[in-house]
């Protein structure tokens, strides 16, 4: 993701590793993997709790909740800036 240990990642790079890794949207697995909760349960929990940073969409058809990677990457961008 980055060149160095030491080296923070800059907002684009945090952009082009999610948009390459896991496209325009992110499944609850890929929630949990890149906001670090310890489980599936966990982000639902969350969401259901209103205290999960992301807003979470359901598509006609398809079962489960998805996330968009451009609120994923401002929810990043917002914690750096803190």
């Amino acid at each position: 993701m980055y060149s160095s240990k030491n080296e923070e990642p800059s907002s684009a790079q945090n952009e082009e590793f999610i948009l390459k890794k896991y496209g325009c949207i992110l499944t609850l697995e890929e929630i949990k993997s890149v906001l670090k909760y310890p489980s599936i349960s966990a982000v639902r929990k969350a969401h259901s709790r209103k205290t999960l940073p992301i807003k979470l969409y359901r598509f006609k058809g398809r079962a489960g909740y998805y996330a968009k990677a451009e609120e994923i990457i401002d929810c990043i961008e917002k914690m750096e800036e803190s």
